[in-house]
């Protein structure tokens, strides 16, 4: 296939993988009751598989190490695993195993089924379409937490606002076992893998119906069965992986004398770069602006570049991306024409960033270049660390391997692959907060715009760029 050196978003890739098994179970389809039948047949094309995965890594890589990982005795000794297996789920198990031991995020399988839209994330035979229950979850001090609620979807019709705790879909618990004991997680992982695997299963096809046990901010269990609608907004595909619904919403609010302009968008996908330069014509005069990238996954980095030039006087990196062998400066232009084809001065006042521990990829790219450049102040918390460029590359079997082909670098020499991205202000989430109808990160985002406006006086021309010291 062609190869990108722009990387899809790693999460939904992960999300779908990781919905399929969490309903499917690992094992495969459950047999029928009554007397055994005759052993399985050894899957078609399932060396050829095991062989296609292992060479595409070991031939794109960055790191010829393979982070410490024996990759020609993981060969050896999974091989003949791949050989034997009698199921496809089977396989699919031998191959995460291979890709876990790199230990490093943009590593999944994503079944044909799912990356073809034949079923749903939650195993549902049909076309996976766009349904679901407006519900965004997160995993919150060891506890699943309604974030946040679409409006007029089926589940804020049903009365779920922010801050419910949610206990169990269609009558199983909503989270999955603990790891084993003296297991290494990283929190952050492990708190969107469960919040991933749930919204999975929340997902379906149109007009079926999920059973959610939930807990108010009383303590009061219900239980309530919310039939999935289409998510509003426009479906947009990139290389091999499946659909995806875009949303974009950009508004400005008054804080005293001052306009801070809001800019929000839930994934970094080409069909959403009109939608994205509208927005900054239309809060071009607001006198701060901040870019709310919580839940963000990333998507094509070409997008990060793209928006940051908005917001740059003079071409500058934003990192390097480090493939075997050669090295990519992630450069970003200065953005001096408008959609009307007007000539523009690129926004010069002060600029917010808020991220939270599911921003990943290339919303990670921007808000760390952006603040090692000093031209962006960053809100929330610790990012999800997963930002390894990437691709998807077809399987024998018709599996899609997403696998990183480089690492990233900020301007001041930092990877965020691992660490993340450390905000300025540091402001944890709260169920308190939810239940209360607040958001403290961007709040306090759009509080800090205003002032620092106020403290510029009048709107100047361009701003210089202080890289931060490494």
């Amino acid at each position: 296939m062609a190869r990108h050196h722009l990387p899809p978003f790693f999460p939904l890739a992960l999300a779908l993988a990781a919905g399929a098994a969490a309903c499917r179970g690992v094992g495969g389809p459950a047999g029928s009751a009554g007397a055994p039948g005759p052993a399985p047949e050894p899957v078609p094309e399932a060396t050829a598989t095991f062989d296609s995965a292992w060479g595409i890594i070991a031939r794109t890589y960055w790191d010829t190490t393979f982070n410490g990982v024996d990759w020609q005795g993981a060969r050896n000794e999974l091989r003949p695993r791949a050989a034997a297996a009698r199921s496809t789920p089977a396989l699919r198990e031998v191959l995460e195993d291979m890709l876990g031991r790199l230990g490093q995020s943009h590593f999944a399988i994503i079944p044909r089924e799912v990356a073809d839209g034949e079923e749903s994330p939650n195993g549902a035979p049909g076309p996976r379409g766009d349904a679901g229950t407006g519900l965004d979850l997160r995993w919150m001090h060891d506890t699943l937490v309604v974030w946040r609620v679409a409006a007029g979807s089926p589940a804020a019709q049903r009365g779920i606002t922010p801050g419910f705790v949610v206990e169990a879909i269609d009558g199983r618990p909503a989270v999955g076992r603990p790891p084993k004991s003296g297991t290494t997680v990283d929190p952050r992982r492990l708190a969107w893998q469960r919040a991933a695997s749930a919204m999975g299963r929340l997902s379906g096809p149109e007009g079926t119906s999920v059973t959610v046990t939930v807990r108010d901010g009383t303590g009061t269990r219900r239980t309530l069965a919310l039939t999935r609608r289409p998510t509003p907004g426009a479906t947009a595909k990139f290389g091999n992986l499946p659909p995806v619904p875009t949303a974009l919403a950009a508004e400005r609010r008054a804080v005293g004398d001052r306009t801070v302009g809001l800019l929000h968008f839930n994934v970094w996908m080409p069909s959403l770069i009109p939608a994205v330069d509208s927005a900054m014509d239309a809060l071009r005069d607001a006198d701060a602006i901040v870019v709310d990238l919580r839940g963000n996954p990333g998507g094509v980095m070409g997008m990060a570049m793209g928006l940051a030039g908005h917001f740059l006087d003079t071409l500058a990196s934003l990192g390097t991306m480090r493939q075997r062998g050669t090295a990519l400066k992630m450069v970003a232009f200065p953005r001096r024409v408008d959609t009307r084809l007007q000539r523009v001065t690129p926004y010069a006042g002060p600029v917010a960033i808020v991220v939270d521990d599911f921003s990943f990829s290339t919303s990670e790219f921007f808000a760390a270049g952006l603040q090692a450049l000093g031209r962006a102040r960053v809100f929330g918390i610790v990012t999800g660390g997963q930002a390894l460029p990437s691709v998807p590359e077809r399987l024998p079997n018709g599996d899609l391997l997403y696998h990183a082909i480089a690492d990233f670098i900020t301007p001041s020499g930092r990877p965020v692959e691992g660490p993340g991205v450390t905000p300025d202000s540091i402001i944890p989430q709260s169920r308190r907060a939810l239940l209360a109808g607040e958001d403290p990160a961007l709040d306090a985002a759009i509080r800090w715009g205003a002032n620092a406006a106020r403290a510029r006086g009048p709107r100047q021309d361009s701003v210089p760029l202080s890289p931060r010291s490494p």
